[in-house]
């Protein structure tokens, strides 16, 4: 099993929500039987789907609708979270030195939440903030994604192609080797 996923599942009894046992159950299997097996082709989606085309668009909490495409020449990781997911917020931690690190030097961060309404998320940041931009998903980019575990972290590269898309927890060693080779 791969670090990440041995990580995650590590940390998700830490972060089950007692009202959502089920849904908890239903997150552990998925990681197990879907985002966690080996051999993924980074640039196939999980499970081995189809190549995937960075031509999406979100909506930020201001309603500006940014996507890849609007940072031609430039790194692109989309990290997809919720609320609700305690292994979106070890992500989190591990991604905010990195964003820090690479601020300014060609590389967006997107924090791209996955199916809450927009007072949810408000509410939710008005706690924890995000140094870099939060975007809705109201168009179901995750779902068209085939994304099925949360979180899912995506590196576009400098030439607008998915370099990286994997379900589960990725060590900061492991994200900043892929931005390196995504051209960061």
């Amino acid at each position: 099993m791969p670090y990440a996923c041995r990580v995650m599942l590590s940390k998700l009894s830490a972060s089950v929500r007692p009202a959502r046992p089920i849904l908890s159950l239903v997150f552990a299997l998925t990681l197990v039987l879907l985002g966690c097996q080996d051999g993924q082709s980074a640039a196939s989606g999980p499970g081995g789907a189809k190549p995937i085309k960075p031509d999406f668009r979100f909506k930020t909490l201001e309603g500006r609708p940014p996507g890849p495409k609007d940072f031609p020449g430039q790194v692109v990781v989309v990290d997809f979270w919720a609320t609700w997911c305690g292994p979106c917020h070890i992500q989190t931690k591990i991604l905010e030195p990195i964003y820090r690190d690479y601020q300014g030097k060609g590389v967006q961060f997107i924090a791209a939440n996955v199916g809450e309404e927009l007072d949810t998320v408000r509410k939710f940041l008005k706690d924890r903030p995000l140094p870099y931009t939060v975007v809705l998903d109201p168009e179901d980019v995750a779902g068209h994604l085939g994304i099925v575990a949360l979180p899912t972290l995506m590196v576009i590269d400098k030439k607008g192609r998915v370099s990286y898309f994997e379900p589960g927890l990725a060590d900061g060693a492991t994200i900043r080797q892929i931005l390196q080779q995504a051209g960061a």
